[in-house]
């Protein structure tokens, strides 16, 4: 019926007035029931969907992990002794990933590809800020850039966490007297 309307005007035909027009009662009662109908259906669409998702809200475990699981009677389970400090585990991950890039960065640097060590170096301590050997090798290659600041920079963060590790001495030593004999032949 609209269609048909829209089509008659568009060929010429002056718009009549509403007196002239069909009764439109028969026309609102099924607009009414059409609307009356979409919006029940909306709201029922809406209903269901929050009832979907409330149906798959998950549940929060309780603090310190699931309940365990009981043996039989009379058998005693021996439980683990709690960590001394909460994320022991996850900065021991940490280190060991540090210690990975690090691995990776000395191989970059044996390739003489600097540049993707640094990057390498830099990530590892991202991940453990207080590594020492980290540090130590990327005053390596700044040294191999050329840049005696830099390198005496992260030189005296490797000297300040590797302070105590005997081993480390030898090589701190030796790179902090390279970093000397650097500065003194740069003008």
């Amino acid at each position: 019926m609209r269609l048909r309307r829209l089509l008659n005007r568009k060929h010429g035909e002056a718009k009549r007035p509403r007196s002239a027009r069909q009764p439109l009662s028969g026309l609102k009662c099924r607009a009414a029931v059409f609307w009356q109908r979409s919006v029940s259906a909306r709201w029922l669409r809406i209903l269901l969907f929050v009832m979907l998702l409330v149906s798959c809200k998950t549940t929060i475990p309780p603090p310190g992990g699931p309940a365990p699981v009981k043996g039989p009677p009379g058998v005693e389970e021996e439980t683990p002794a709690p960590p001394l400090f909460p994320d022991e585990g996850a900065a021991l991950r940490r280190q060991q990933a540090a210690a990975a890039l690090t691995e990776r960065g000395r191989r970059q640097m044996a390739e003489g590809r600097v540049d993707p060590a640094m990057r390498l170096f830099e990530q590892a301590l991202s991940l453990a800020p207080r590594y020492g050997p980290g540090y130590y090798y990327l005053a390596e290659a700044w040294l191999g850039k050329d840049n005696v600041s830099q390198a005496r920079a992260f030189h005296r963060q490797a000297a300040l966490y590797l302070e105590d590790s005997a081993s480390w001495a030898a090589r701190l030593n030796r790179q902090r007297r390279r970093i000397d004999r650097l500065a003194d032949d740069i003008p």
